[in-house]
């Protein structure tokens, strides 16, 4: 006779950083007494601490956010829980005082700080769910392997976990080597934690920064506050830096590119719309508060040019800018509406436009950029170089207009996350999810997940009702996933469907959970 024997229904979450702490304080939020009596939450996580993960972690303070103090948040619905810990952090600690006492919509925090803030907030979250009795577990491991039988498999270390729902919140995949300089040894593939990877080449005559976004802003700024005295190349395909962030100013309301009406171009999800009759909604926006959106998004002024408009232009609140801070709120819905051509079509002519505007620097960040530029210490480039890595103590680029090389003691790569894996090395566990068919990539980035919920689909075309994937992983099905506010909208939509879906009664065969037999 088979026995049973009860068994509380358990949620995996793979990955401790934001996203996973926006997914805590939602489970934890909304979770009732007699749910969380049945159910726990195992988080898996191979560095130190919950919270930071890579992109929060313990760095220098010059990579700052790049969005203000009081906006930064968690929370789907409370955008003040950054802004109140570091108002009631300032009363023991000094160094952070002189933040709390200025007016943080237009303080920019080092990253370090948030990452900080990320810690405390989990153990908040975890002192709330030992009140209402809710189980949360930290295993320190990777996972190297998720397969599913009548529950999932979970591989870690030289154990299996057995879980009933799976979230994936890996982070960010690392940056691709474009140019085939990885073995070299003046080649940094990784420029994060800068302290680490950066700091210590500010004794350099000569480097070169393959980008120009804001990872190749964080790394110019670090090496300035260091003292570097050599000469700073940025190259990528425009030469062109992120815009500066204005004043924040009040909220604007959408009146065209609304939710409304994007639901009457899908004729209430029953078809797709089209690029041109979703843009003409942007520019009906834009138009309304006195801006051309030819002007905004096809900005052709020079690179250092353009650097200097932008900075003449900081100290006020700029109108586009709220508009596109306010397409939040739609822009999900939006992506989602348009068929699969016209989104490939974004991608190739405006997605890095639209990054450029969306996530501009700091106006602190952009001075600096200046300041180095009228000392001849920083150069914007455009094009594609050809490197020549023959000499084991240097490289070399030769510019793409074909003028004469430059030599450089060290190169590093600043292009951001790549969008999909495309090998082991990127990701162990979402290889091993796509060799095995549970995951299928994303032509546009990232995997395929289902709209409406997040959920996986796998190669035979199923949505995966319980496992979700979170953040840079679903770049491809929701377009805008680097802002924090928008995984915790995420957040708030998985951890519902999660807790909706918790049986009153859950019974599995009674299995060891950390004897199960070897995976094949």
């Amino acid at each position: 006779m088979t026995i049973f024997a009860k068994e509380k229904f358990t949620v995996a979450v793979v990955g401790a950083g934001g996203a996973c702490v926006a997914f805590l304080h939602q489970i934890v939020s909304s979770v009732t007494r007699d749910q969380a009596a049945s159910m726990r939450v195992v988080i898996f996580e191979p560095r130190e601490q919950v919270g930071p993960g890579l992109a929060y972690q313990a760095d220098v303070d010059t990579a700052l956010l790049n969005r203000n103090a009081e906006t930064m948040s968690v929370s789907a619905s409370d955008y003040s829980t950054f802004s109140a810990w570091l108002r009631w952090k300032a009363h023991h600690e000094d160094e952070l005082k002189s933040v709390s006492d200025t007016d943080l919509a237009a303080a920019y925090v080092p990253r370090p700080v948030f990452g900080r803030f990320l810690r405390d907030f989990f153990v908040e979250t975890c002192a709330a769910a030992v009140k209402k009795g809710l189980q949360i577990d930290v295993i320190p491991h990777a996972v190297t392997s998720i397969r599913r039988a009548e529950r999932y498999q979970i591989r870690h270390a030289d154990s299996v976990l057995l879980a009933d729902s799976v979230l994936l919140a890996v982070g960010n995949t690392g940056a691709r080597d474009h140019y085939g300089l990885a073995d070299h040894a003046r080649f940094v593939a990784h420029p994060y934690p800068l302290a680490r990877q950066v700091v210590p080449l500010r004794v350099a005559a000569s480097i070169c920064i393959i980008g120009s976004g804001l990872t190749a802003v964080d790394i110019a700024v670090t090496l300035a506050a260091q003292g570097f005295a050599g000469t700073l190349d940025m190259i990528s395909l425009t030469g062109h830096l992120p815009f500066v962030r204005g004043l924040q100013g009040p909220p604007h309301q959408l009146r065209h590119l609304t939710g409304a009406a994007l639901t009457a171009l899908g004729r209430d999800g029953t078809r797709k719309s089209s690029l041109r009759s979703v843009f003409r909604l942007l520019r009906a926006e834009l138009r309304a508060v006195g801006c051309c959106w030819r002007e905004l998004l096809c900005d052709g002024t020079p690179p250092v040019q353009r650097l200097r408009n932008e900075l003449a232009e900081a100290g006020q609140v700029r109108p586009w800018q709220r508009v596109l801070a306010a397409t939040n709120d739609v822009i999900e819905q939006a992506w989602n509406l348009l068929p699969g051509a016209d989104r490939q079509l974004v991608m190739k002519r405006f997605a890095h436009a639209w990054m450029a505007r969306r996530a501009p620097m700091p106006a602190s960040n952009g001075r600096i950029l200046a300041d180095m530029i009228d000392a001849g210490r920083l150069r914007l480039l455009a094009g594609a170089p050809s490197f020549d890595r023959a000499d084991a103590h240097c490289l070399r680029a030769t510019p793409a207009d074909g003028g004469a090389p430059c030599r450089y003691d060290y190169v590093i790569n600043a292009t951001g996350a790549a969008r999909w894996v495309e090998c082991q090395q990127d990701s162990p566990l979402m290889w091993q999810l796509l060799q095995d068919g549970y995951a299928v990539a994303d032509p546009l980035g990232g995997i395929r997940v289902d709209y409406a919920t997040g959920a996986v689909i796998d190669e035979d075309n199923e949505p995966d009702w319980n496992m979700r994937a979170l953040g840079h992983l679903t770049s491809g099905t929701y377009f805008f996933v680097s802002s924090l506010e928008m995984i915790a909208r995420r957040a708030q939509h998985i951890a519902g469907d999660v807790l909706s879906s918790l049986p009153p009664d859950h019974k599995v065969l009674a299995t060891p959970r950390t004897a199960a037999p070897a995976l094949d």
